[in-house]
């Protein structure tokens, strides 16, 4: 199994596997429970859940992009956390940081995602990329940052229109802001460590392109007589 196929598998084995599908087994249950309840909204809520756990797969599966392993499942376990526990199961009032620690956890994932990301772009045909391990770690932090404000914004607007409760104060923003931004610093930290010491982006199969440049160009100098 060549590097391509080995890194987007990396951790995948029965104890993953089984959190993995289980996690989906569970709100289908829960959905079931509901229906038998006559709790329509919350069976609505369920279909929503299992949606969107199920969407990554569709993607890797159907558009054939670069998906590892272990950030899919980070997907679909911040999904459940999120929608499933936090909001249909109330872990957000029983827990008071629950919220901190999702939030904590959306900035790993987010901040991966940005180095996934460049990759993505690194290996189109018709883009020729030429980054730094810093400015790669600072567009990681950036995205994730971003994504965590946009998701914040978003939950002003919905409680604005249909009177929910999702942003509850300024101050719960900015811890939220906060608990995002620590994670993505640590990954991007991480990244930033391993990209210097490998010579490669992490959580990617392929070495990174000025990596390759700076290999070719010195290959290609003339050896001293």
């Amino acid at each position: 199994m060549d590097a391509l196929d080995y890194i987007p598998r990396l951790h995948q084995n029965r104890v993953t596997l089984f959190i993995y599908y289980s996690m989906r087994v569970l709100v289908l249950i829960a959905a079931f429970t509901f229906l038998w309840e006559g709790d329509m909204s919350s069976v609505g809520g369920c279909i929503l859940v299992f949606a969107l756990m199920i969407l990554p797969s569709i993607l890797k599966d159907r558009y054939r992009f670069y998906l590892p392993f272990a950030l899919d499942l980070s997907i679909v376990v911040f999904i459940f956390g999120t929608m499933f526990l936090g909001h249909l199961l109330h872990f957000y009032e029983l827990f008071p940081l629950w919220d901190k620690f999702l939030h904590f956890q959306s900035g790993l994932i987010l901040s991966v995602t940005g180095f996934v990301l460049v990759y993505i772009l690194n290996e189109q045909k018709s883009l020729t990329l030429d980054l730094s391990p810093g400015f790669i770690a600072l567009f990681a932090i950036a995205f994730s940052i971003s994504i965590g404000a946009l998701w914040e914004i978003g939950e002003y607007t919905v409680d604005g229109i249909v009177g929910s409760s999702w942003s509850f104060s300024q101050a719960d923003t900015i811890w939220d802001l906060t608990a995002d931004s620590v994670g993505a610093l640590l990954v991007s930290a991480v990244g930033y460590v391993w990209m210097h010491r490998r010579a490669r982006l992490p959580f990617t199969p392929w070495r990174f392109s000025w990596w390759r440049k700076t290999q070719d160009y010195s290959a290609n100098l003339p050896s001293e007589s």
